[in-house]
């Protein structure tokens, strides 16, 4: 047939009216879900608001329907959402949020200052102002959105897609019988990898260990080069976090961090047992007896294969600095920074548990046992995938030769042997922004366990070691100079040949390093001026409305005896066992002794003062070190060494 004009021009008429038919006028038609939860009718407010929402161009950017390849914005939607929306208009494209489930997860008032001021509330947002908009018209729109969703407020985590959701760990824990009798057959390795704990622990060591820590707190290695800092398994919402939560996001990952979907390279057991083993030792873990028995099989009477050499201390120092000194503690005593929390906590390497020199309890083959494998129902990491033989053995000598010191010791260093360090340490001086008050902070908390709060040498931990840790009372005089600072910066960062002074710039910053270096020389080289407190003066607005009724009526207690321990720990050492302020490590260095306390001294003044410290004095703030039990409790103890009643001020 002759395709004429007219036939051109009716047929398209004809294809154009009937695609609008179909599109448009059919599914009008046939359109009719079952409303959901989701819908609602709308108040005359409401329908006003929504009328302005898309007036405006709201919709431009935002949104309002979650489809199946999104995360984060709610369930999938579903055709009865919009049984009441007319005319259906879902958005064009996500500019901004989508505003699916918006309602209830801000307030009104919040919404209108928004719509007013977005920078305000979001300094990067390109949205415009509708300040211009009635304040009536702000309140519509507001109401509109405010009644969008399930209007639930979102108080809890997202909740998992369909194909996650409801999941609970498939991998049985095999029911054992307690072996009993006077000497029961250790149980602790068979317990363990029968729950398939010991291949949760090698996945998390090989694959999480650098990011989420070996005590599981988020703070690995590598965690300090990402932006958004790693998940913390010690504190909620992962102790309550169920099954199915836990599944999907080790599965997935995390949008918008470097947590990668590991569907991707472990299989589902292998994901349920990293899971599980991360459970149990971080985010619910109770206290076990490793029972581990004696070394067996290939490691069953080892003996270190690597001669004990300076060097080889000195490999193992950084290595043990690196890694294990968080748990274990940098003097070995097992009160690593990170170790709160870790059910069995790591062991005290001075306790005496193991032997002596003449006669050792434990021997090569022990050590180099449980580096290797770690020990089972503990954060304990096996290390043999992360460290070579070699190493192993040198940390086995590091261990033993300073800390249990059941290893013959080698001779130290001659003076002067340790400086032999890379030409451009000679080089450093202090810069200008080092800060005395952030370094005092560090070294309350990484240097005063060696070398004592008064700097004298006689930190609570250190003095089991062999060789005593430094007294800075000995470089007073010295000229604080660009000499001193090289020499200093460069034992802090590698430590002492031959001790158990920590390789520092392993785990500290530059700036943190140059932070104490200041502090140790103001404050035990060249001395700082005595602080004294006005009895009579304000306490800061932190503290003014301090309660001791309040915290006893919580239940808690303040014991002036309890906290005598505490102050014994923490205080004695500048301020003396009776408060006198005639402590020998400050009586004898360059920074003036504290006054003796008096009775004038408020409870409020002395809680401020051990929480936060004396500003510009050499007394920390220990807010960070001490529990609140404990501030409480020694300050009660510190009023009652002078003289003043406990209950004097509610």
């Amino acid at each position: 047939m002759k395709m004429s004009f007219p036939t051109i021009v009716f047929g398209a008429i004809f294809v154009f009216f009937a695609v609008v038919s179909v599109v448009v006028f059919v599914p009008t038609l046939v359109w009719n879900p079952e409303p959901t939860l989701v819908a609602h009718p709308y108040t005359p407010e409401q329908e006003r608001g929504r009328k302005l929402f898309y007036s405006n161009g709201c919709n431009y950017c935002h949104t309002q329907y979650v489809r199946a390849s999104d995360t984060a914005m709610g369930p999938v939607s579903q055709a009865g959402n919009y049984v009441y929306d007319n005319p259906l208009i879902l958005g064009s494209e996500r500019t901004g949020p989508d505003l699916s489930y918006l309602g209830r997860k801000r307030s009104e008032a919040w919404e209108i200052a928004h719509l007013k001021d977005p920078r305000k509330y979001s300094p990067m947002s390109i949205m415009p102002s509708y300040d211009f908009l009635p304040d009536d018209d702000l309140k519509a729109i507001a109401t509109y959105l405010f009644a969008l969703g399930n209007r639930v407020a979102a108080e809890n985590m997202i909740t998992p897609p369909p194909e996650y959701a409801g999941l609970t760990d498939p991998l049985p824990y095999p029911p054992m019988t307690p072996t009993t009798g006077q000497n029961p057959a250790p149980q602790g390795w068979e317990a363990w990898q029968n729950a398939g704990l010991q291949e949760g622990k090698e996945i998390y060591v090989a694959n999480c260990l650098t990011c989420h820590g070996q005590s599981g707190n988020g703070l690995g290695t590598y965690a300090g080069t990402l932006i958004v800092t790693p998940a913390n398994f010690k504190q909620e919402p992962f102790r309550s976090m169920p099954d199915d939560q836990w599944f999907w996001h080790v599965s997935e990952g995390v949008p918008g961090t470097v947590m990668p979907p590991w569907k991707n390279a472990l299989t589902v057991e292998q994901r349920w047992k990293v899971i599980r083993y991360i459970k149990q030792i971080f985010a619910e873990p109770i206290m076990r007896d490793p029972d581990e028995g004696d070394p067996t099989g290939a490691y069953a009477g080892l003996t270190n294969p690597v001669p004990l050499r300076i060097q080889v201390l000195e490999d193992a120092k950084h290595i043990f600095t690196r890694e294990c000194s968080i748990c274990h503690g940098y003097d070995g005593s097992g009160g690593g920074i990170y170790a709160a929390g870790l059910q069995p906590p790591p062991p005290d390497f001075s306790d005496g548990s193991y032997g002596t020199l003449a006669n050792p309890s434990y021997h090569d083959a022990d050590y180099f046992w449980r580096i290797s494998e770690g020990l089972p129902w503990s954060a304990m990491p096996d290390w043999k995938g992360q460290y070579s033989e070699e190493d192993r053995w040198k940390l086995v000598h590091y261990i033993r030769s300073l800390f249990t010191q059941t290893e013959k010791p080698l001779d130290k260093p001659a003076k002067g042997s340790d400086f032999n360090f890379p030409n451009i340490y000679t080089k450093q001086a202090m810069p200008a922004a080092a800060s005395f008050e952030r370094g005092k902070q560090i070294f309350l908390t990484r240097c005063s366990s060696c070398h004592g709060l008064a700097g004298d040498g006689n930190g609570p931990q250190g003095q089991y070691l062999a060789i005593k840790p430094a007294d800075y009372r000995q470089m007073v005089g010295t000229p604080i100079d660009q000499k001193l600072d090289a020499m200093m910066f460069a034992k802090v960062t590698f430590g002492i040949m031959g001790t158990a002074m920590p390789s520092w710039g392993e785990v500290l910053s530059v700036e943190d390093r140059w932070d104490v270096i200041k502090y140790v020389q103001q404050a035990f080289v060249a001395g700082v001026p005595l602080q004294v407190t006005d009895a009579s003066a304000a306490v800061p607005a932190d503290v003014v409305t301090l309660s001791k009724s309040d915290w006893t009526g919580s239940g808690k207690i303040i014991s002036a005896d309890l906290g005598k321990a505490v102050y014994a720990a923490k205080c004695a050492a500048c301020h003396g066992d009776s408060g006198k302020g005639d402590a020998p490590g400050l009586m004898n260095g360059p920074s003036a002794a504290p006054p003796a306390f008096t009775p004038a001294l408020s409870f409020d003044q002395i809680f401020s003062k051990v929480r936060s410290g004396v500003p510009h004095g050499i007394m920390p703030g220990f807010k960070q070190n001490m529990s609140n039990e404990d501030l409480w409790n020694v300050t009660a103890y510190v009023q009652s060494l002078a003289g003043a009643a406990l209950g004097a001020k509610p």
